[in-house]
């Protein structure tokens, strides 16, 4: 099987996100894609970071009207921080997964993977997709691609796609000013941010 994984802080998880695990399954003709919120992101302030629970939870429903997308709770269940080499070991240990493990990136995340916790390791033990989005200069990514691929045996597809193009922390700021977020994140979880006053 072909295995996309998708790990992010996820606060919150937005259609963006959802549309780039779709359209990497249909390319790369992946059987299913693993959406991994983080537990302990080490590269974030804690500020404003809803519990590793919520946002979970939040990605729970932003996956369940997807046959070939669902959530694992992996990381959040790990103590400490969390880094993408000691995923890919648990998911070796609980799942069997070794070969055929693709983490889907955005684009601007190639530019800084040579400074990954233990990414020679990491380049060995999976492979990448990465997004770039309509309208932006994709030439230094390519780039770099080019450059890991010969450097260290880097295996990294890349997407040119129209995906909605916007951060999280805008749909925290229009959260807390009262402006709706209907089609910019999914309407199950609208709905428990909503209910549940987050971000407020």
């Amino acid at each position: 099987m072909k295995i996309g994984i998708m790990g992010g802080t996820f606060n919150p998880i937005h259609n963006g996100h959802v549309e780039m695990a779709s359209i990497a399954a249909d390319v790369f003709g992946l059987d299913d894609v693993m959406i991994i919120p983080t537990g302990n992101p080490p590269h974030k302030s804690k500020d404003d970071i809803l519990s590793k629970y919520e946002r979970y939870e939040l990605c729970l429903l932003s996956a369940a009207e997807y046959d070939n997308i669902f959530v694992s709770s992996i990381e959040i269940d790990r103590d400490g921080y969390t880094y993408t080499i000691d995923t890919l070991n648990e998911l070796e240990k609980v799942y069997g997964l070794k070969d055929d493990i693709y983490f889907i990136i955005g684009g601007d995340t190639v530019l800084k993977l040579e400074k990954w916790h233990e990414f020679k390791e990491v380049f060995k033990r999976c492979k990448f997709i990465a997004f770039g989005r309509v309208g932006i200069d994709e030439s230094s990514i390519l780039n770099k691609i080019e450059f890991l691929k010969n450097e260290y045996g880097a295996e990294i597809g890349y997407i040119t796609a129209d995906i909605m193009d916007i951060a999280s922390k805008d749909l925290r700021d229009m959260i807390k000013s009262g402006k709706s977020v209907d089609g910019f994140i999914p309407a199950r979880a609208v709905e428990y941010i909503n209910r549940h006053n987050l971000y407020t």
